[in-house]
């Protein structure tokens, strides 16, 4: 069901620009950059990809002149000088991310890089598990048009509970040297190249019959589908094996030890008629599908350890504000009316789900559609910037989350069912520039 193929990805020549430039030119994603850290990052190297991935707004952009075009033009200008080169040989690109999982144990996420056939949610091959909005996807659909490459992955997962990739991949690229780097959060990304034909064909050989999960990436990957249909749309005679027919994927065993998720905390801000932090606590109380405890005698990271216990019996969130510290735990039926009727239960057993249909758009009033707009919400990742978020002016409420279990993720996907935006924070991120995909 999943076909995969290798790719002849543009990467740094690291023969050129230095292997120890590597560390100096891969960037975090795009959507985690903020306006300093895109100036710092231009600073640090003249050929960090943050010239291409998300490049600087200026005051006298043009049609001809923008940030789009400009990334082209940086792209094609690294592509001359030799900066950036094709590799000649169709490869799978073995990638490990070591770090510190929420425990503080030193654990790799193994994976690998490769492209997969854009294939429709409704195929039933690639499957969702968030909502996405529109402006991020005009964006990315834009500089793609610009830069016609797929300049970062859509992470996936598939299932290989006896590790068999994994294996297969690790020996082959057992006796190389991988291009390196330690980022500044402690996090050390190793990538190997893999050419063997027969290593490559065990992959897709063993992806054929695969459905893929979607854990980060909606965006990406539905404006990948965007410009497949765009690229048809301009093309003189159907295609079936164009380069734009495929989109780049990371790709991560489910069962994989490394695999982490880590919460993202919700803070809500601005909400006209609010009623106050006591009486949203007292109302929720007073419901009898919630369970409510005061954790006021807890600190910090007695706060985090009840609401991970309480998460274990059922949904739960802790709620800060003006007053003492609440965590709220589901304790009614899937098939409450607190939910809407179109959830699936898969989707219903959530933690966020009970907070984004019960309180925040049930009791508060911030509908759907303001959530996704985060008209009144915004995300936080983190535990201590969350707990420090309550002495924002603007914080009407702080809400900690458990982090989404990787298995619920799975049932949810294969349910059909969506999850609230940002149900899910796959921990660490992809770094950006590692492979670019021309299309």
């Amino acid at each position: 069901m999943a076909d995969l193929r290798p790719l002849r990805a543009l990467r740094y020549d690291l023969d050129v620009l230095g292997r120890e430039a590597f560390a100096l030119v891969v960037t975090p994603p795009y959507d985690v950059i903020d306006d300093r850290h895109q100036d710092a990052l231009y600073a640090q190297h003249p050929n960090n990809f943050v010239r291409i991935d998300l490049n600087r707004i200026q005051p006298t952009d043009t049609a001809e002149n923008n940030r789009y075009t400009r990334a082209r033009r940086y792209l094609m200008d690294w592509i001359a000088s030799g900066a950036v080169t094709i590799d000649r040989e169709p490869s799978v690109y073995v990638h490990h991310q070591t770090f510190l999982n929420a425990a503080g144990e030193q654990v790799t996420r193994r994976g690998f890089l490769a492209n997969i056939r854009l294939a429709e949610y409704d195929e039933s091959v690639v499957l969702p598990h968030e909502r996405t909005l529109r402006g991020p996807k005009e964006d990315r659909l834009a500089l793609m048009k610009a830069t016609e490459t797929n300049l970062s992955p859509v992470f996936f997962l598939y299932s290989d509970p006896e590790s068999t990739l994994d294996t297969a991949l690790a020996a082959a690229v057992a006796s190389s040297t991988p291009a390196s780097t330690t980022t500044a959060d402690g996090i050390h990304h190793e990538l190997w190249r893999v050419t063997d034909p027969g290593i490559i064909a065990r992959v897709t050989a063993f992806m054929a019959p695969q459905q893929v999960l979607i854990a980060d990436g909606h965006h990406r990957y539905e404006t990948a589908l965007a410009y497949r249909e765009f690229r048809r749309g301009c093309a003189e005679e159907p295609h079936d094996d164009a380069a734009y027919e495929f989109g780049l994927g990371f790709f991560v065993n489910l069962d994989d030890p490394g695999l982490a998720v880590f919460p993202t905390h919700r803070v809500v801000h601005d909400l006209a008629g609010f009623p106050g932090f006591e009486p949203v606590v007292a109302r929720l109380a007073a419901h009898e599908e919630f369970d409510v405890s005061r954790l006021g005698a807890l600190d910090r990271a007695g706060i985090i350890s009840a609401l991970t216990e309480s998460g274990v019996r059922g949904p739960s969130f802790v709620l800060l504000g003006s007053g003492e510290p609440a965590l709220v735990r589901f304790v009614g039926e899937l098939s409450s009316a607190l939910f809407s009727s179109d959830t699936p239960d898969e989707v219903r057993a959530l933690d966020v789900c009970v907070l984004h249909e019960a309180l925040l758009d049930g009791m508060l009033g911030i509908s759907r559609a303001a959530q996704e707009e985060k008209t009144n919400l915004h995300y936080i990742k983190g535990d201590d910037p969350a707990f420090d978020a309550v002495d924002d002016a603007e914080t009407q409420i702080v809400v900690l989350m458990n982090a989404t279990p990787v298995d619920q993720v799975d049932r949810v996907c294969r349910s059909g069912g969506v999850m609230p935006q940002k149900s899910t924070f796959f921990y660490p991120k992809i770094l950006s520039g590692l492979v670019v995909n021309p299309l």
